[in-house]
């Protein structure tokens, strides 16, 4: 290698970070194994433990990347020797490059009923993420992540799947009102650094056709990254989240009338993300760690208050369909259903287990799945072996 790397011995701790995400691979069969070459020994043996591998090696790196992220440890006291650290990093630039893809993983989408019995969609296996059913439930919004992620339209009737992004990151679909556009964010205003962007570094709220005519038009702006979440249900409001570095994710409502001047709906210190309306737009469900741990809150809309705790050992990932008189939402691999009335005033039921499958979750509050707008079908992600 090239270079006089000064790093010293690492200690067992520090090098966990850096070792246990590709230590997965180690441990897995089959297309995750580490490849083979200097440095493979190394890194399977001085550690052990597992890992998620996805985001670490979400993104490849240069030499001088890798260089930079041991680099970084030593800085924060970690002990690294010289000659490890050369081959450990000479290892990863070879294997995990600026080029590097790591494997997806391979999914298919499935309607899943009350009693829990699952009909898959003829879809091709692939990266699937966030599926959302247009609103006469005819059509599917979803990211399909390939060299990047992108929106993808599948039309359940025929069966077509067809892309409907192409210019940068492209992720969190939602239909509009009408079913006429696709919401998502991107990253596309970026000037692109060394031919990359960077989407968590900076990405704002876009809609298109949804039938891939004309131009996206870009909703948000701002110095901080926005998303879409969900509208009311008059689809005269959207609401977005806005990543705060001090409070994290809060919701603000975009007016589609009048001045269209965005307004904040709540900011706390803590987590408030995977909102739902209810049908009469009087009260917003979302998850919230103000009780102490994740769980289903509603509030009242547009004041915020006052609020009540739906779920009660826990909660997230809320789909409340309009046409329903339940609100649904996962506890670990549970599908809750609780029987909720807002007129004349919000009363809300005991949570019932609608179903219980092993199904693919989301890493945060967004909820990964839908419902058809009477609650009756759902439309879920299936890992496939």
């Amino acid at each position: 290698m090239q270079g006089n790397r000064a790093l010293m011995i690492v200690t067992f701790p520090i090098l966990l970070l850096l070792v246990i995400p590709l230590l997965a691979l180690v441990q897995q069969p089959g297309p995750n194994a580490l490849p083979e070459g200097d440095g493979k020994e190394l890194v399977s043996t001085s550690c052990v433990g597992c890992h998620s591998l996805e985001r670490t090696l979400s993104q490849g790196r240069s030499a001088e990347g890798w260089e930079e992220t041991v680099s970084g440890m030593v800085s924060r006291g970690a002990q690294i020797l010289s000659a490890d650290a050369e081959i450990i990093i000479d290892y990863l630039a070879e294997h995990f490059g600026v080029d590097y893809v790591p494997p997806r993983e391979q999914r298919v989408m499935v309607w899943v009923d009350r009693q829990g019995r699952v009909d898959p969609l003829p879809v091709p296996p692939q990266y699937y993420y966030l599926p959302r059913l247009s609103p006469d439930a005819q059509q599917i919004a979803v990211e399909v992540h390939r060299e990047k992620p992108d929106i993808w339209i599948y039309d359940i009737p025929t069966g077509e799947l067809r892309q409907l992004t192409h210019e940068g990151t492209n992720r969190f679909p939602l239909w509009s009102p009408d079913g006429q556009r696709v919401l998502f964010s991107s990253d596309r205003h970026q000037e692109a650094s060394k031919g990359r962007r960077l989407f968590f570094n900076d990405h704002d709220v876009y809609w298109k056709s949804a039938d891939g005519s004309g131009q996206a038009e870009r909703l948000t702006y701002g110095a901080l990254n926005h998303g879409p979440q969900r509208w009311t249900p008059d689809g005269k409001t959207l609401s977005f989240y806005e990543i705060h570095p001090e409070t994290g994710r809060d919701i603000w409502m975009l007016p589609f009338e009048g001045d269209r001047e965005p307004w904040l709906f709540l900011k706390t210190p803590v987590l408030e993300g995977g909102i739902a309306f209810s049908a009469d737009g009087n009260w917003m469900a979302h998850t919230s760690e103000e009780p102490g741990r994740r769980e289903i809150v509603v509030r009242a809309f547009p004041k915020a208050q006052p609020m009540h705790q739906v779920s009660v050992d826990g909660g997230i990932e809320v789909v409340w369909p309009h046409k329903s008189e339940e609100l649904f939402y996962r506890f670990g691999n549970k599908r809750m259903a609780v029987e909720i009335t807002t007129t004349p005033t919000l009363t809300v039921g005991t949570p019932q287990v609608l179903f219980e499958g092993d199904y693919v979750n989301s890493p945060g509050s967004r909820a990964s799945w839908d419902a058809t707008p009477d609650g009756q079908r759902f439309l879920l992600l299936q890992k496939v072996d």
